[in-house]
């Protein structure tokens, strides 16, 4: 299969990007939702509704629609388009909701989902990737949403709310191909686990994590390993490690950072230069 681009636009618009709407059930566990210009309602945990609604959808719409129960995140019951996504298991993992790569449709969120666990992993035909209307806001789990993507040269996740996510673990791992990645908007106040987050992009120049609140992750085990190519890494008052447990090898090979020493890649070193680390505080 040759190598796609999804989705990049003929011509660049000015105007801002909106989202695309994500449903989300109630403390009740009742969800309600439209497609198509038609609405649902349901209770997600009752199996007859589920199986009521799946018919309704699937007789009203050109596409197919099938339930999945997440194993990540808020563990939901998700209603997803069966040409977009697919079931995929790996033992010892868990199973979860994986983008086709037969697919042409651009990504949209997943009915009532609110994990991203492994979404994109390995779409090594995957060259250019637009996300700016994926609506992450009840999205909890990033584990793995990128990992290995290996040919993308441009992810647009300009637009992600990432201000429920607790994990985002390997995220961006063996993107290798990607030399600039917007995270500007990411809000990461709650997010314990980043190991492995940038491991392998070994083409990024340089990442602004200034919006990066760090004050609970706990994990952060080989972060930037192999960013060879990474000159710079912007922080601010923001950056805080005091409560990292889990940190070995955090700057590995990280040989183009300012003042980097190959005896010195662990958590002591994730601090600014002007305090003998590998950081740039943005001003």
């Amino acid at each position: 299969m040759k190598l796609m681009s999804l989705f990049a636009s003929k011509k660049e618009s000015k105007e801002p990007t909106a989202v695309s709407p994500a449903p989300i059930q109630d403390e009740n566990d009742n969800l309600t939702f439209e497609l198509e210009g038609k609405t649902y309602s349901l209770n997600v945990n009752s199996a007859e509704e589920r199986e009521r609604v799946k018919k309704e959808v699937n007789a009203n719409s050109l596409a197919k629609y099938d339930w999945f129960e997440e194993e990540m995140g808020e563990k939901h019951w998700v209603l997803y388009n069966t040409e977009m996504y697919e079931v995929i298991h790996i033992c010892f993992v868990g199973s979860f909701l994986h983008y086709s790569e037969s697919s042409t449709l651009a990504p949209i969120i997943p009915i009532n989902a609110t994990s991203c666990f492994k979404m994109f992993e390995a779409c090594r035909n995957l060259t250019t990737l637009d996300l700016s209307r994926f609506n992450t806001k009840n999205v909890v789990d990033m584990g793995s949403m990128f990992f290995e993507c290996e040919n993308l040269m441009s992810l647009n996740v300009s637009n992600f709310n990432t201000s429920k996510v607790n994990d985002m673990g390997y995220m961006f791992n063996g993107c290798k191909a990607l030399t600039q990645l917007d995270l500007s908007n990411f809000y990461t106040s709650k997010v314990t686990n980043m190991s492995y987050m940038f491991e392998y992009c070994t083409k990024l120049i340089q990442l602004d994590l200034s919006n990066f609140d760090t004050s609970k992750v706990i994990y952060m085990w080989r972060m930037f390993e192999d960013c060879k190519k990474l000159t710079t890494i912007y922080i601010s008052d923001k950056w805080n490690i005091n409560s990292v447990k889990y940190s070995g090898y955090m700057f590995n090979d990280c040989y183009s950072l300012q003042n980097f020493s190959p005896e010195k890649t662990d958590i002591e070193m994730a601090k600014p230069v002007e305090d003998g680390g590998y950081l740039t505080l943005k001003k």
